[in-house]
């Protein structure tokens, strides 16, 4: 079969998935104003806008419901063994990187397992981590943070520019983030050579009430802001869609509009919902899809359809399996759950890893003995 190009291949790609999102996700409204989806399962938390080292905030909704996450699995692609997407079909060690089209109708596997044996936590390339557990860490500079550190070096991120001065003291990895447009000021002054070794694009740039900009304007600010960093040493994870089945849509319709200039090392993931079987085939489809290697940058056992939510047993069981199951996935550097905080900002508390006296509770203990 002739090659085909990739921006064809893209077109088609993004047309058979936003026809497939709507299978059995049938959308009645979209409500204005609280952004409320119909009819439609899961979201993502809602962390509040809270105040950093700088000014600088990053801005989060409120109980926003999304819907459910896409259940579908794409035709396997070659596995990522290094290199980069760098949108011309092919990541930089030669092997092509297919973008296939999802079904719909496919489901999780009773026991899933990992498609490849760990080979250690180092990033596709540029940067590395010595832990693949990491902090999403929205409190500054509180000194709770030495209660999270595991002497591995974990990797951290804000959801902004902003790398608390602790985290680099106790030696952790800091990861900074362009958020969106209202960081980019921030951004370009704090993100030099030597600042970090790793950036994370967009927040759910796929969300009204997140980052929420089109593909072509994230392609814009990407070859603006965040490209020029690979020469600098950077390695470029993508932007973070919900699980919202246009996430694909989206960042198929971000890498036609980058048109070639848009490099890529690793793709990042959004996941809330009730069972590890479905975190563990959406992160397989998306590594199949782009193959890259995958980044959970948030996730918990978390039901935002008006359902019961998961119990305490449920809860650990879904963060015991995952994260085993990231452990020895080779193509999962890194992942970062949701719930180091006091405050859940709507979220289950049950998966809350922090107890208000700052120390990990149960769950972050069991978190933190992670790779």
């Amino acid at each position: 079969m002739a090659p085909i190009k990739l921006f064809n291949f893209l077109a088609i790609s993004t047309l058979a998935v936003f026809a497939s999102s709507f299978g059995p996700y049938s959308v009645n409204a979209l409500a204005t104003g609280d952004h409320v989806v119909r009819d439609m399962s899961h979201a993502h938390h809602a962390l509040a806008k809270k105040k950093r080292d700088t000014p600088s905030n990053s801005k989060r909704c409120k109980n926003k419901p999304k819907p459910k996450p896409t259940t579908s699995s794409s035709t396997p692609a070659a596995k990522a063994t290094g290199g980069s997407y760098n949108n011309n079909g092919n990541n930089n060690n030669g092997k092509t990187s297919s973008l296939s089209k999802p079904s719909s109708s496919s489901k999780p596997s009773a026991s899933p397992k990992p498609s490849s044996a760990s080979t250690g936590s180092s990033t596709s390339s540029g940067g590395s981590v010595s832990s693949k557990v990491g902090l999403a860490w929205p409190n500054g500079n509180d000194p709770s943070l030495n209660n999270f550190n595991t002497g591995k070096k974990p990797p951290i991120y804000t959801w902004s520019p902003e790398i608390p001065e602790l985290a680099r003291t106790l030696g952790f990895t800091p990861i900074p983030q362009l958020w969106g447009d209202d960081q980019v000021s921030d951004f370009k002054s704090k993100v030099v050579k030597g600042y970090a070794n790793m950036v994370l694009g967009f927040n759910e740039p796929n969300e009204p009430g997140q980052s929420n900009m089109s593909p072509s304007h994230g392609a814009d600010l990407w070859k603006q802001y965040i490209e020029p960093l690979k020469n600098q040493g950077y390695t470029l994870i993508s932007p973070a869609t919900s699980s919202n089945p246009n996430g694909k849509v989206w960042m198929n319709s971000f890498l036609s509009s980058c048109n070639g200039g848009c490099t890529l090392h690793g793709v990042a993931i959004h996941y809330y919902d009730i069972t590890p079987q479905g975190f563990i085939q959406y992160i397989e489809d998306w590594h199949n899809t782009y193959n890259l290697p995958v980044y959970p940058t948030e996730f918990a056992c978390q039901n935002f359809n008006g359902g019961a939510q998961c119990s305490e047993d449920q809860v650990h069981n879904f963060m015991s399996t995952i994260t085993a199951y990231m452990d020895s996935a080779d193509w999962v550097p890194a992942y970062f759950a949701f719930g180091i905080m006091k405050d859940m900002q709507g979220v289950n508390t049950l998966n809350q890893l922090m107890n208000n006296n700052g120390e990990p509770t149960a769950l972050g203990s069991m978190y933190l003995k992670g790779q």
